[in-house]
């Protein structure tokens, strides 16, 4: 698990064949890995991979791993269930480089909020599952002061 890098072209679009059972497109995730991720990738793949050799065997640290690597070099690598996809809608006070305001509300709308991941451009270092809940909480009681 390594933190990744935000990146502009990194995005999420509607696929311009490929549509569902409705007839509508389909989103899919367009991204490249930055060189610093994969870097931190490679790194942990093999400490990984050398915890297995030697807590296997202690004696002789050649305990047989079968394959290592990292989630980038696999076939579909663009994304997996593993990571926590953030960004797309960053949070903001100007509507110029911004799609939600303060509050997570979207900018040109006045009854839409967004309090998923993608309020966030990345994660602090960690599993952000409590911060997505926090800012939740944050909105929630914002909405309250709008009844």
């Amino acid at each position: 698990m390594a933190n990744q890098v935000p990146q502009r072209d990194n995005r999420i679009e509607l696929h311009p064949t490929v549509k569902d059972k409705w007839g509508r497109p389909v989103a899919y995730i367009i991204k490249d890995w930055h060189q610093h991720d994969v870097y931190m990738m490679d790194v942990m793949a093999e400490q990984c991979g050398n915890v297995l050799r030697f807590g296997l065997d202690p004696v002789n640290h050649n305990f047989g791993v079968g394959g290592q690597g990292s989630i980038y070099m696999a076939e579909n690598a663009l994304a997996r269930m593993a990571n926590h996809i953030l960004g797309g809608a960053r949070f903001g006070s100007d509507p110029g480089d911004s799609v939600l305001d303060p509050t997570c509300r979207a900018w040109e709308f006045d009854n839409l909020y967004v309090t998923d991941g993608s309020f966030m451009p990345t994660s602090g270092g960690g599993n952000p599952t409590l911060t997505i809940q926090a800012n939740s909480l944050r909105v929630a009681d914002h909405l309250l002061t709008r009844l």
